[in-house]
């Protein structure tokens, strides 16, 4: 708990504890939820529409070469590091003196994520707010851990980037040994707790953030780089599915979707950070593997994502659907 709220104790738990007004609204929230879940999904496909549409030929001359083997566990990998973010964030509600369960946790995010692909980013955190209350679990300290994820998130996915990147590094990328380049991530994501002790307080001033203890902040640092580079050897699998012994090497393509997915998160005038991301692939590894063949990979990847998370987001409804039919 920050300095802020041990300083105010009942403001802090005004702003943490859902109100009755908000469980009496559960009927509205029902409603809200739905319709945003429609809006959701219906923006999440119209993407996918319209980023392949353009490049369909493209993409359906590449299915030849698909190796399916790599494709299915470059998706177990990335669900299983989407799964492992969410669950670090629902820790991070503790700090909130809030609890959420792994599985309604799942719901939660999977619903609410899909939502950041209908233009304006209150869709995103609208959706969060109407799922937080349905949960019993206070709006606030929802946004506010996914504010902090999202911050965390582009910190480490800058520092890894700025660490692995011999586009960045330059002549040292070829010359430094691997354990010297990992010295130089360790080092910078150990620098991150002191600086967010700095950074917070300044933030907390519109947001309540909390001041959690330096072991439980240093271990979801830890986490999150652990969840990026899930994602970065799920993308390097992928291209081995998609380009076979023409993709990128695990290090250079690592490297390049974490820095382009960090450039997605920084625009934040793209849903999704749609076209940015794809862009900013393109640019990394265009002179790698070729210009077609890097646009090729990023508009595929973006297709790919996509159909995960709406898979996810169509499991989460159909499981959620169950349930209520058991308990009823």
């Amino acid at each position: 708990m920050s300095a802020h709220h041990c300083a105010h104790p009942n403001r802090s738990r005004t702003l943490i504890s859902p109100s009755p007004q908000d469980q009496g609204r559960a009927p509205v929230v029902r409603v809200i939820k739905a319709v945003l879940q429609a809006l959701a999904l219906g923006a999440a496909l119209w993407v996918l529409v319209w980023t392949a549409q353009p490049n369909w030929r493209t993409i359906v001359a590449a299915r030849l070469t698909l190796q399916w083997g790599w494709l299915a566990l470059a998706s177990l990998l990335w669900l299983g590091s989407f799964a492992f973010l969410v669950r670090l964030w629902a820790a991070s509600l503790t700090w909130w003196q809030q609890r959420l369960g792994a599985l309604a946790a799942l719901r939660v995010f999977v619903l609410s994520n899909l939502a950041r692909y209908i233009p304006g980013a209150v869709w995103q955190f609208a959706g969060l707010a109407a799922l937080a209350v349905e949960a019993g679990i206070s709006p606030i300290a929802v946004t506010g851990a996914v504010l902090v994820q999202q911050l965390v998130l582009l910190a480490t996915g800058l520092l890894l980037s700025i660490a692995f990147a011999p586009a960045l590094l330059g002549p040292a990328a070829t010359t430094l040994p691997p354990w010297a380049i990992l010295a130089i991530a360790t080092i910078a994501l150990a620098l991150f707790p002191p600086v967010w002790r700095r950074v917070a307080p300044l933030i907390s001033r519109r947001v309540p953030l909390p001041s959690p203890p330096w072991p439980s902040l240093a271990r979801y640092v830890l986490g999150t780089a652990l969840g990026w580079v899930g994602y970065g050897l799920a993308f390097w699998l992928f291209g081995r599915a998609l380009l076979g012994g023409a993709a990128p090497t695990l290090l250079l393509a690592a490297t390049a979707f974490i820095a382009s997915y960090v450039a997605g998160i920084m625009a934040v005038f793209a849903p999704g950070g749609i076209l940015v991301r794809e862009a900013a692939l393109v640019a990394a590894l265009g002179s790698h593997i070729g210009a077609d063949r890097a646009f090729l990979l990023a508009v595929s990847a973006r297709l790919w994502l996509i159909a995960l998370e709406i898979i996810g987001a169509l499991a989460v409804i159909a499981g959620q659907g169950l349930r209520s039919t058991k308990t009823n």
